[in-house]
Protein backbone atom coordinates (compact mmCIF):
# COMPACT_ATOMS: atom_id res chain seq x y z
CA UNK A 1 0.00 0.00 0.00
CA UNK A 2 1.44 3.37 -1.35
CA UNK A 3 1.29 6.63 0.82
CA UNK A 4 1.40 10.00 0.44
CA UNK A 5 5.24 10.65 1.76
CA UNK A 6 5.73 14.02 3.72
CA UNK A 7 8.07 15.89 0.54
CA UNK A 8 5.06 14.78 -1.87
CA UNK A 9 2.41 16.24 0.48
CA UNK A 10 4.44 19.83 0.58
CA UNK A 11 4.73 20.08 -2.90
CA UNK A 12 1.19 19.03 -3.97
CA UNK A 13 0.53 22.42 -1.28
CA UNK A 14 3.32 24.26 -2.75
CA UNK A 15 1.45 23.71 -5.91
CA UNK A 16 -1.70 24.58 -4.95
CA UNK A 17 -0.84 28.09 -2.97
CA UNK A 18 1.50 28.90 -5.93
CA UNK A 19 -0.76 27.85 -9.00
CA UNK A 20 -4.07 27.18 -7.32
CA UNK A 21 -7.40 29.44 -7.58
CA UNK A 22 -8.30 31.16 -4.60
CA UNK A 23 -11.19 29.14 -3.99
CA UNK A 24 -8.87 25.50 -3.80
CA UNK A 25 -6.68 27.45 -1.87
CA UNK A 26 -9.17 28.49 0.95
CA UNK A 27 -10.97 25.04 0.46
CA UNK A 28 -7.72 23.74 1.29
CA UNK A 29 -6.87 25.59 4.47
CA UNK A 30 -10.24 24.99 5.80
CA UNK A 31 -9.75 20.98 5.31
CA UNK A 32 -5.83 20.70 6.42
CA UNK A 33 -5.23 23.98 8.28
CA UNK A 34 -7.93 25.08 10.89
CA UNK A 35 -8.79 27.39 8.30
CA UNK A 36 -12.54 29.00 8.22
CA UNK A 37 -15.59 28.43 6.98
CA UNK A 38 -16.24 31.99 6.74
CA UNK A 39 -12.94 32.01 4.39
CA UNK A 40 -13.96 29.59 2.01
CA UNK A 41 -17.60 31.45 1.45
CA UNK A 42 -15.76 34.42 0.56
CA UNK A 43 -13.77 32.92 -1.82
CA UNK A 44 -16.74 31.67 -2.82
CA UNK A 45 -18.69 34.57 -3.07
CA UNK A 46 -16.55 35.74 -5.91
CA UNK A 47 -17.92 33.52 -8.30
CA UNK A 48 -21.73 34.59 -7.69
CA UNK A 49 -23.96 36.47 -9.78
CA UNK A 50 -26.35 39.78 -8.49
CA UNK A 51 -29.13 37.50 -9.85
CA UNK A 52 -28.01 34.62 -7.36
CA UNK A 53 -26.52 32.16 -9.60
CA UNK A 54 -22.56 31.13 -9.81
CA UNK A 55 -20.61 31.98 -12.64
CA UNK A 56 -17.64 33.72 -13.30
CA UNK A 57 -15.67 31.06 -14.78
CA UNK A 58 -16.38 28.62 -11.87
CA UNK A 59 -16.34 25.39 -14.13
CA UNK A 60 -12.82 25.64 -15.55
CA UNK A 61 -14.57 23.56 -18.62
CA UNK A 62 -16.59 26.82 -20.06
CA UNK A 63 -15.63 29.99 -19.46
CA UNK A 64 -18.79 31.61 -18.80
CA UNK A 65 -19.16 34.96 -16.61
CA UNK A 66 -23.34 34.38 -16.65
CA UNK A 67 -24.99 32.22 -14.29
CA UNK A 68 -25.91 28.31 -14.94
CA UNK A 69 -28.15 25.58 -13.01
CA UNK A 70 -25.22 23.91 -13.63
CA UNK A 71 -22.18 25.95 -11.78
CA UNK A 72 -24.70 27.28 -8.93
CA UNK A 73 -24.99 23.30 -8.08
CA UNK A 74 -21.09 23.37 -7.52
CA UNK A 75 -21.82 26.00 -5.22
CA UNK A 76 -24.13 23.86 -3.58
CA UNK A 77 -21.82 21.17 -2.85
CA UNK A 78 -19.38 23.73 -1.21
CA UNK A 79 -22.30 24.86 0.94
CA UNK A 80 -23.23 21.36 1.99
CA UNK A 81 -19.76 20.10 2.82
CA UNK A 82 -19.18 23.28 5.02
CA UNK A 83 -22.85 22.73 6.62
CA UNK A 84 -23.97 26.60 5.51
CA UNK A 85 -27.52 27.20 7.17
CA UNK A 86 -30.54 28.76 4.88
CA UNK A 87 -30.23 31.69 6.80
CA UNK A 88 -26.86 32.12 5.08
CA UNK A 89 -27.69 35.22 2.20
CA UNK A 90 -25.30 33.55 -0.43
CA UNK A 91 -27.53 30.49 -0.28
CA UNK A 92 -30.84 32.45 0.12
CA UNK A 93 -29.87 34.44 -2.67
CA UNK A 94 -28.53 30.80 -4.84
CA UNK A 95 -32.11 29.26 -3.88
CA UNK A 96 -33.73 32.28 -5.42
CA UNK A 97 -31.99 31.70 -8.18
CA UNK A 98 -32.78 27.92 -8.70
CA UNK A 99 -36.70 29.06 -8.64
CA UNK A 100 -36.55 31.57 -10.55
CA UNK A 101 -34.31 29.39 -13.32
CA UNK A 102 -36.39 26.44 -13.29
CA UNK A 103 -38.42 25.95 -16.90
CA UNK A 104 -41.67 24.75 -15.41
CA UNK A 105 -42.89 24.10 -19.10
CA UNK A 106 -40.11 21.65 -19.57
CA UNK A 107 -39.91 20.29 -16.05
CA UNK A 108 -36.05 20.95 -15.68
CA UNK A 109 -33.36 23.21 -15.06
CA UNK A 110 -31.05 23.91 -18.07
CA UNK A 111 -27.51 22.83 -17.06
CA UNK A 112 -25.99 26.40 -19.04
CA UNK A 113 -27.21 28.85 -21.31
CA UNK A 114 -27.38 29.28 -24.98
CA UNK A 115 -24.49 31.79 -24.20
CA UNK A 116 -22.25 29.10 -23.57
CA UNK A 117 -21.32 28.60 -27.38
CA UNK A 118 -19.90 32.48 -27.02
CA UNK A 119 -17.36 31.60 -24.84
CA UNK A 120 -14.40 28.70 -25.16
CA UNK A 121 -15.60 25.53 -23.61
CA UNK A 122 -15.13 21.75 -23.92
CA UNK A 123 -17.27 20.33 -26.94
CA UNK A 124 -19.69 18.34 -23.88
CA UNK A 125 -20.79 22.01 -23.12
CA UNK A 126 -21.92 23.00 -26.77
CA UNK A 127 -25.58 24.47 -26.79
CA UNK A 128 -27.54 22.37 -29.17
CA UNK A 129 -29.93 24.82 -30.46
CA UNK A 130 -32.16 22.70 -32.34
CA UNK A 131 -32.55 20.37 -29.02
CA UNK A 132 -32.10 23.04 -26.56
CA UNK A 133 -29.50 21.23 -24.90
CA UNK A 134 -26.04 20.76 -24.25
CA UNK A 135 -24.70 17.00 -24.41
CA UNK A 136 -24.74 16.21 -20.95
CA UNK A 137 -28.39 17.17 -20.59
CA UNK A 138 -29.28 13.37 -22.14
CA UNK A 139 -29.38 12.20 -18.87
CA UNK A 140 -32.11 14.29 -17.11
CA UNK A 141 -30.89 13.81 -13.70
CA UNK A 142 -27.94 15.92 -14.52
CA UNK A 143 -28.18 18.59 -12.64
CA UNK A 144 -32.01 17.91 -11.96
CA UNK A 145 -31.93 15.54 -9.75
CA UNK A 146 -28.56 17.07 -7.92
CA UNK A 147 -30.29 20.54 -7.66
CA UNK A 148 -33.61 19.10 -6.10
CA UNK A 149 -31.54 17.79 -3.45
CA UNK A 150 -30.40 21.18 -2.35
CA UNK A 151 -34.39 22.67 -2.78
CA UNK A 152 -34.91 19.57 0.18
CA UNK A 153 -32.01 20.85 2.17
CA UNK A 154 -33.42 23.92 2.28
CA UNK A 155 -37.25 23.03 2.16
CA UNK A 156 -37.95 26.22 4.31
CA UNK A 157 -36.45 28.85 1.31
CA UNK A 158 -38.76 26.66 -1.09
CA UNK A 159 -42.29 26.22 -1.88
CA UNK A 160 -44.04 23.02 -0.81
CA UNK A 161 -45.14 21.86 -4.62
CA UNK A 162 -41.94 22.40 -6.63
CA UNK A 163 -40.03 20.57 -4.28
CA UNK A 164 -42.47 17.82 -3.63
CA UNK A 165 -43.10 17.86 -6.97
CA UNK A 166 -39.53 17.98 -8.22
CA UNK A 167 -38.76 14.80 -5.65
CA UNK A 168 -41.87 12.75 -7.09
CA UNK A 169 -40.12 13.39 -10.57
CA UNK A 170 -36.61 12.36 -9.74
CA UNK A 171 -37.67 9.06 -7.91
CA UNK A 172 -39.88 8.28 -10.78
CA UNK A 173 -37.56 8.71 -13.16
CA UNK A 174 -34.10 6.65 -11.54
CA UNK A 175 -37.05 3.59 -11.08
CA UNK A 176 -37.45 3.75 -14.44
CA UNK A 177 -33.35 3.63 -15.84
CA UNK A 178 -32.30 0.29 -17.00
CA UNK A 179 -28.61 1.58 -17.74
CA UNK A 180 -26.84 4.38 -15.37
CA UNK A 181 -24.88 7.43 -16.87
CA UNK A 182 -21.91 7.99 -14.60
CA UNK A 183 -22.66 12.01 -13.98
CA UNK A 184 -26.41 11.42 -13.50
CA UNK A 185 -25.71 8.59 -10.61
CA UNK A 186 -23.24 11.37 -9.04
CA UNK A 187 -26.55 13.49 -8.99
CA UNK A 188 -28.87 11.26 -7.85
CA UNK A 189 -26.43 10.15 -4.97
CA UNK A 190 -26.19 13.68 -3.88
CA UNK A 191 -29.91 13.65 -3.98
CA UNK A 192 -29.97 10.61 -2.07
CA UNK A 193 -28.41 12.70 1.08
CA UNK A 194 -31.73 14.77 1.54
CA UNK A 195 -33.74 11.70 1.30
CA UNK A 196 -35.41 9.49 3.91
CA UNK A 197 -33.98 6.09 4.57
CA UNK A 198 -36.34 4.53 2.61
CA UNK A 199 -35.78 6.68 -0.68
CA UNK A 200 -32.17 6.59 0.06
CA UNK A 201 -31.52 3.00 0.15
CA UNK A 202 -33.61 2.56 -3.23
CA UNK A 203 -31.24 4.88 -5.19
CA UNK A 204 -28.44 2.94 -3.42
CA UNK A 205 -28.97 -0.43 -3.98
CA UNK A 206 -29.88 -0.14 -7.99
CA UNK A 207 -26.81 2.27 -8.14
CA UNK A 208 -24.90 -1.38 -6.51
CA UNK A 209 -26.60 -3.44 -8.86
CA UNK A 210 -24.88 -1.23 -11.80
CA UNK A 211 -21.53 -1.13 -10.25
CA UNK A 212 -19.89 -3.30 -12.94
CA UNK A 213 -20.81 -1.10 -16.18
CA UNK A 214 -20.35 2.43 -13.96
CA UNK A 215 -17.34 1.92 -12.42
CA UNK A 216 -13.56 0.89 -14.17
CA UNK A 217 -12.00 -1.57 -12.24
CA UNK A 218 -8.68 -1.61 -14.41
CA UNK A 219 -5.78 0.45 -14.07
CA UNK A 220 -5.34 0.91 -17.26
CA UNK A 221 -8.56 2.75 -17.78
CA UNK A 222 -8.16 5.27 -14.88
CA UNK A 223 -6.06 6.90 -17.70
CA UNK A 224 -9.03 7.53 -19.55
CA UNK A 225 -12.63 9.37 -18.38
CA UNK A 226 -14.59 7.35 -16.34
CA UNK A 227 -16.03 6.77 -13.32
CA UNK A 228 -13.25 5.46 -11.12
CA UNK A 229 -13.39 3.56 -7.39
CA UNK A 230 -12.42 6.35 -5.44
CA UNK A 231 -15.19 8.37 -6.97
CA UNK A 232 -17.61 5.93 -5.76
CA UNK A 233 -16.76 5.21 -2.47
CA UNK A 234 -15.09 8.59 -1.69
CA UNK A 235 -14.37 7.40 1.90
CA UNK A 236 -14.33 4.43 3.94
CA UNK A 237 -17.60 4.24 5.88
CA UNK A 238 -19.19 4.71 2.10
CA UNK A 239 -22.04 2.43 1.68
CA UNK A 240 -19.71 0.82 -1.43
CA UNK A 241 -16.65 0.43 0.06
CA UNK A 242 -17.65 -3.04 1.25
CA UNK A 243 -17.80 -3.92 -2.57
CA UNK A 244 -14.95 -2.12 -3.81
CA UNK A 245 -12.23 -2.58 -0.88
CA UNK A 246 -9.47 -4.23 -3.39
CA UNK A 247 -9.98 -1.85 -6.38
CA UNK A 248 -10.42 1.65 -3.94
CA UNK A 249 -6.89 0.72 -2.57
CA UNK A 250 -5.44 -0.01 -5.98
CA UNK A 251 -6.98 3.33 -6.96
CA UNK A 252 -5.47 4.82 -4.07
CA UNK A 253 -2.15 3.42 -5.02
CA UNK A 254 -2.31 4.70 -8.38
CA UNK A 255 -3.26 8.24 -6.98
CA UNK A 256 -0.22 8.41 -5.48
CA UNK A 257 2.15 7.44 -8.26
CA UNK A 258 0.44 9.61 -11.17
CA UNK A 259 1.58 12.87 -9.02
CA UNK A 260 3.53 15.01 -11.18
CA UNK A 261 6.55 16.21 -10.38
CA UNK A 262 5.60 19.69 -9.86
CA UNK A 263 3.11 18.24 -7.32
CA UNK A 264 0.42 18.88 -9.00
CA UNK A 265 -2.51 15.86 -10.86
CA UNK A 266 -3.42 16.42 -14.32
CA UNK A 267 -6.80 16.17 -15.95
CA UNK A 268 -7.21 12.93 -17.91
CA UNK A 269 -9.60 14.64 -20.71
CA UNK A 270 -8.75 17.23 -23.02
CA UNK A 271 -11.13 19.73 -24.80
CA UNK A 272 -9.85 18.93 -28.43
CA UNK A 273 -10.43 22.95 -29.41
CA UNK A 274 -9.75 26.15 -28.37
CA UNK A 275 -6.38 25.19 -26.95
CA UNK A 276 -5.18 28.28 -25.92
CA UNK A 277 -7.72 28.63 -23.58
CA UNK A 278 -8.00 24.86 -22.92
CA UNK A 279 -4.44 25.21 -21.79
CA UNK A 280 -5.35 28.03 -18.86
CA UNK A 281 -8.17 25.96 -18.11
CA UNK A 282 -5.86 22.68 -17.62
CA UNK A 283 -3.39 24.75 -15.56
CA UNK A 284 -7.23 25.44 -13.23
CA UNK A 285 -7.91 21.86 -13.16
CA UNK A 286 -4.72 20.95 -12.06
CA UNK A 287 -5.07 23.04 -9.04
CA UNK A 288 -8.67 21.84 -8.40
CA UNK A 289 -7.52 18.18 -8.79
CA UNK A 290 -4.64 18.34 -6.28
CA UNK A 291 -7.32 19.65 -3.92
CA UNK A 292 -9.47 17.13 -4.16
CA UNK A 293 -6.84 14.30 -4.55
CA UNK A 294 -5.56 15.61 -1.15
CA UNK A 295 -8.47 15.43 0.65
CA UNK A 296 -9.11 12.10 -0.66
CA UNK A 297 -6.26 10.90 0.44
CA UNK A 298 -6.51 12.15 3.77
CA UNK A 299 -10.26 10.41 3.83
CA UNK A 300 -8.25 7.42 3.46
CA UNK A 301 -5.55 7.96 5.73
CA UNK A 302 -2.31 8.05 3.11
CA UNK A 303 -0.85 10.92 4.00
CA UNK A 304 2.50 10.22 5.97
CA UNK A 305 2.44 13.81 7.29
CA UNK A 306 1.63 15.51 10.42
CA UNK A 307 -1.85 17.26 9.89
CA UNK A 308 -3.81 20.61 11.92
CA UNK A 309 -6.79 19.22 10.74
CA UNK A 310 -7.07 15.32 11.65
Amino acid sequence: MKRLEADSFDKARNFLMTNGRNLEKELYRFEFEAGSKEEVLEALKAYQNEDGGFGKKMEADFQLDCSSPMATSHAFQIFKALDVSGEHAMVKDAIGYLIDSYDDVNGRWHAVPPEVNDVPHAPWWHYDHEHKRVMVEAAWGNPNAELTGYLLRYSELVPKELRENLKSRSLSHFQELDTLDMHETFCYLRLADELDTEEKTLIVEKVKEHIPELVNMDREQWKHYGMQPVQLATHPQSEFYSLLEKQVEENLDYIISSQQPDGSWLPNWEWGQYEEDWLKAREQWKGILTYQNLKLLKAYDRINHQLINT
